[in-house]
């Protein structure tokens, strides 16, 4: 029997390692509003000892959907969900600037590999397709001493699929201190905390630091301990390669792409990104995460 199961439940796909269930990847929900940007999405996420470790829309930002790819903004629209910073003296206002990252096709399921590919679409406010996607994920187990956890990789090829040039951008481009969010984000469950965080082996204290590998030490609302790591792959197009993350008033992390300048595509030009994400049941050393997230 295969320690790697791909589950296809129509267009969704439960992600299994050793028949245990470690998230299940939704592509098509159609309870999502609209003004909270529909996605493709995985949740619940857990760890290999079922502790779940994603959030999905919660009251305070119900645009968050566990497990997710997306930008706050493509050229004129809104592909993150909620309202649309337009700087320090107006904040954020809710517009009907709000667009969709529809799931097109299956192209590979490979259950032997881990693998599972899909063509996606991001299409703005009015329908038009902005960007041509074509998104990768690969799962599989690995072990730090004798704990096992698993890692998934996703690489993605972005296409502007426009006759002009796209600006890929962040809140922090208009102005928004530690506004950068934007690419591979993960919205953590409820009360999930931090003990301690490192980049690159080195103590963090302040989001948006520079590294290649961000490692969370993370608690769960009951204080059982989980490590996350995150780690920025290769990539055509690397842009600011930063970290952002909050733990209060609510916990979250992800891979700020766009933080510092955003990031311009002309017309049919192609971008790539390679990241990985690996998950520990327990308090694991930070160094050890980071040789796993290697290639």
């Amino acid at each position: 029997m295969t320690d790697i199961g791909l589950i296809r439940h129509d267009e969704d796909l439960q992600l299994v390692l050793r028949d245990r269930t470690i998230g299940d990847y939704r592509v098509d929900d159609d309870s999502i509003d609209a003004v909270n940007t529909p996605k493709p999405y995985i949740h619940p996420l857990r760890t290999l000892g079922g502790r779940v470790i994603s959030g999905f829309a919660p009251s305070d930002h119900p645009w968050h959907h566990g497990l997710q790819f997306a930008m706050p903004r493509v050229g004129a629209h809104n592909m993150w969900g909620g309202g649309t910073y337009f700087g320090p003296e107006r904040g954020y206002v809710a517009t009907d600037d709000h667009g969709q990252i529809r799931h097109e096709s299956w192209t590979e399921i490979d259950t032997t590999a881990g693998r599972f590919t899909h063509r996606i679409g991001w299409l703005g406010s009015d329908g038009t397709e902005l960007l041509q996607e074509e998104r990768t994920h690969r799962l599989r187990l690995v072990r730090v001493q004798d704990v096992e956890g698993w890692l998934l990789q996703m690489d993605t090829v972005l296409t502007n699929a426009t006759d002009q040039e796209l600006r890929l951008e962040t809140p922090a481009q208009r102005g928004r201190p530690d506004g950068g969010y934007g690419g591979w984000f993960l919205r953590f469950a409820e009360g999930f905390a931090a003990a301690r965080l490192t980049g690159d082996g080195e103590p963090v204290t302040a989001s948006g630091v520079r590294a290649r590998t961000l490692v969370i030490d993370g608690r769960t609302a009951s204080g059982e301990s989980v490590t996350v790591g995150l780690h920025q792959g290769p990539a055509t197009n690397p842009g600011s390669r930063r970290f952002l993350y909050r733990f209060d008033p609510f916990p979250l992390a992800g891979f700020a792409v766009a933080y510092d300048e955003g990031l311009l595509l002309a017309a049919g030009e192609s971008m790539a990104l390679s990241h990985r994400i690996a998950c520990f049941d327990g308090s694991i050393d930070p160094e050890l995460v980071c040789e796993v997230l290697e290639p």
